[in-house]
């Protein structure tokens, strides 16, 4: 066979969506277009736009981390890429971040006050799925990060969703009453959660209109994980003593198998802690640490365990062999959290244990 008719031969085996993946990548390697591209997909017959960012230093064997931001009600995709820099966080530190935009500038997350029938926790899942088919992303790091409404639905999504996300960081946007009511995560998602105590937007305590305190979404959080019930506190630099604010870091410990951390902006009001904008945002702005690099410093090097999508058995007739936290330690029966129980059929089951 001559090399044209083993090329043919060659082409005609590759599948569809094959052809698509090299066509695309082929097409952003020969005219280099790193850097900053728009693009668009149709989800449930609408039109579904984004925008993202790819450093420098991508190649088509990369296998870098995604992180997607979330923007917040009447705000842009290209708006929050604008506030918050993280394009030039994603160059230094090798991952791509994609800005999606809501359908009329918001999402749904099951609000309170605000609510549609839009499905973003399909959309944002069936955005994963094209950053993972079309350049390669890791499927074990998947990072959502949210502002206000944003973050609504990047709760919604950690605790609903049946792909794993490794980790989440909010920024003024909590959990509303049915996510909160209807919380029942599958997997063991990392949360930092960053809030200011004046906020007017989303109070701090939580309100008829805006759905639980954070108080109640950490605690509610910290039981899912198994975290200690008391967190640490680790005081933070406050240098700008005139933003009339300061932040304090606590941290929860022995997590199983994640990590969990609430910085509370005492002063501060609905707005990223580090960055002067009059967009979007409402309320004293804590100058004290720049939240998009903290919260990127809390996602990195999170991952989700390896056994991601684990099947249930329906053999009735199967045996436990041993129940392990998410970190592969056996634990024993007196223990309450969300464990995976191994059975003598090679099925694994999640499961939240509760014991009193």
């Amino acid at each position: 066979m001559n090399d044209v008719s083993f090329q043919r031969v060659l082409i005609l085996s590759l599948s569809c969506d094959m052809l698509k993946k090299l066509l695309f990548l082929t097409l952003l390697l020969c005219f280099n277009s790193f850097g900053q591209i728009q693009d668009s997909f149709f989800h449930d017959g609408e039109e579904r736009t984004f925008v993202y960012y790819i450093p420098d230093s991508w190649n088509a064997s990369s296998e870098y981390p995604l992180l997607i931001v979330l923007h917040g009600l009447t705000q842009s995709g290209n708006g929050i890429m604008e506030i918050t820099g993280f394009n030039e966080i994603a160059e230094v530190n090798d991952f791509i971040v994609c800005y999606p935009d809501g359908l009329n500038a918001s999402w749904n997350a099951d609000m309170n006050s605000v609510n549609s029938d839009v499905d973003d926790l399909g959309f944002v899942e069936e955005l994963i799925n094209y950053f993972e088919s079309n350049l390669n992303t890791n499927p074990q790091k998947r990072y959502l990060s949210g502002f206000s409404n944003g973050g609504y639905l990047s709760h919604k999504i950690a605790s609903e969703s049946e792909m794993c996300i490794a980790a989440i960081a909010t920024v003024s946007g909590n959990m509303s009453t049915t996510t909160y009511e209807n919380f029942n995560p599958m997997y063991p998602t990392s949360v930092l959660h960053i809030h200011g105590t004046s906020d007017a937007i989303v109070p701090y305590n939580g309100g008829a209109s805006t759905g639980a305190s954070v108080d109640d979404v950490m605690s509610l959080w910290q039981f899912f994980l198994s975290c200690d019930t008391e967190p640490q506190m680790q005081a933070m630099p406050n240098p700008n003593i005139f933003d009339f604010s300061y932040p304090e870091r606590y941290i929860y410990q022995n997590c199983s198998g994640s990590e969990l951390e609430h910085i509370k902006v005492v002063g501060g009001g609905h707005q990223w802690p580090g960055i002067e904008t009059l967009i979007g945002g409402l309320g004293t702005i804590n100058m004290d640490f720049y939240s998009p690099q903290v919260i990127w410093d809390f996602l990195n090097g999170k991952s989700c365990f390896q056994s991601v999508g684990l099947i249930e058995s329906s053999n009735q007739t199967k045996h436990l062999l041993k129940v392990v936290d998410y970190m592969g330690r056996e634990v024993k029966n007196h223990q309450s959290g969300p464990f995976l129980w191994v059975f003598d059929d090679g099925s694994i089951e999640h499961r939240f244990q509760i014991t009193e």
